[in-house]
């Protein structure tokens, strides 16, 4: 996509900033990722507010984020565009007591019990009870192999790169994420000292499922894609959720054998790691996998505020993707407080390219839609190279 003022369009501004170039502009995300989108009533809220009259459409229907519609991706100057997997075609979102839903995993959701608009997990997960391998292997698991996940992707994916965006495969490798949702927090986090050889065999059967699926998606997609989405949320607001050394016994490897695969399945496309919290004790292990960029840089959390340092100790070797306040700046600031933090943001992180500006995760409901317009239209003013730090 490409504005009359400027001389790159989305895909090449995109690329330019991933190899720490400075492009024209920053690029601007708003629905690239599943944890860079938009709650839907907050959209619908912003389109009622901008006199926009179209259908939502959800994005998962589990958290209610949706996807931007093309009047607002004009409007913001946004930049990237996502395709994702689709559910196995035989599967349909199941309900359950108390308004519960049941996903093809088996893990059960329920209404949060103050944001009514979104769902959390339960904490009855499949796989709680389970002691033993042979549970584990007699689970009724997805099929990975169904065509219909990936039916209608390719030329998707292929239209997003003739309209020139920016393109993001996002991958369902959520490692840590999805063994903790399917065996539950608790449970989860007491196997990685009291029975860790059964949690790895879990670990690794989901991992083996969750690349069978992303094998067949990048096959179709992987000719159009620029960036390629991965994670794990191996920290929370306060901290690291596991000690370092834990994370390199655990994880890395596991994180190491899925960047090696992302590389081999999408060979030209960049890696983003998604990963909230306090997490940049860990930063250098992401670099040394190969990890291109990071979101959501979540500025609210413990050592995340001080962007300009984190830029200048690790921006030039890892993309910093988002920034942009959620907690705090854009559900109870004033428009003049929203300015603010996305010039200080730009100010911290856009020199020598190297800087995608989104919002730290979703935009939640509570976000008043003058806000939202105050954040992109302060990134549209503020984000043209060369950067006025004045």
């Amino acid at each position: 996509m490409k504005e009359p003022l400027d001389t790159m369009n989305s895909r090449e501004r995109l690329l330019a900033a991933l190899n720490h170039k400075e492009p024209d502009r920053i690029p601007i995300d708003l629905g690239g990722t599943p944890t860079s989108t938009i709650a839907v009533s907050a959209l619908e809220n912003l389109k009622s507010h901008l006199g926009i009259r179209s259908e939502t459409r959800v994005m998962n229907p589990v958290f209610m984020t949706a996807y931007p519609d093309a009047e607002i991706v004009r409007r913001f100057g946004i930049d990237i565009k996502m395709v994702t997997p689709k559910p196995s075609g035989g599967f349909k979102l199941g309900s359950g007591p108390e308004g519960r839903v049941i996903d093809e995993w088996g893990i059960v959701y329920k209404k949060h019990e103050i944001a009514e608009t979104h769902f959390i997990v339960e904490s009855e997960s499949p796989l709680h009870c389970v002691t033993e391998k042979e549970e584990v292997d007699r689970y009724p698991w997805p099929d990975p192999t169904d065509p219909s996940r990936v039916e209608g992707l390719r030329e998707t994916a292929r239209k997003y790169r003739e309209d020139g965006f920016g393109v993001v495969a996002n991958t369902p490798f959520l490692i840590m994420t999805h063994t903790q949702w399917m065996r539950g927090l608790e449970q989860y986090m007491m196997d990685t000292v009291l029975n860790p050889d059964l949690l790895e065999y879990m670990m690794d059967k989901i991992l083996e499922i969750i690349m069978e699926i992303t094998r067949r998606f990048l096959n179709e997609v992987g000719d159009y894609t620029d960036v390629v989405v991965m994670g794990d949320d191996l920290s929370h607001q306060g901290g690291l959720t596991y000690s370092p050394e834990m994370y390199r016994k655990l994880l890395k490897p596991r994180h190491k054998r899925i960047v090696e695969f992302l590389r081999s399945h999408a060979k030209n496309a960049k890696i983003l790691y998604h990963c909230c919290g306090a997490v940049e004790p860990l930063i250098p292990d992401l670099i040394e996998l190969g990890i291109d960029a990071l979101n959501p840089v979540q500025v609210s959390a413990k050592g995340m505020g001080d962007t300009r340092r984190l830029k200048a100790i690790y921006g030039k070797e890892i993309t910093l993707w988002g920034g942009i306040d959620t907690q705090w700046a854009l559900p109870f600031g004033t428009l003049e407080d929203v300015r603010a933090e996305v010039r200080r943001r730009i100010e911290d992180l856009a020199s020598g390219g190297g800087f995608v500006l989104a919002a730290v995760h979703n935009i939640r409901p509570e976000v008043k839609p003058e806000n939202i317009c105050a954040l992109f239209d302060a990134a549209r003013e503020y984000g043209k190279y060369p950067i006025r730090t004045e």
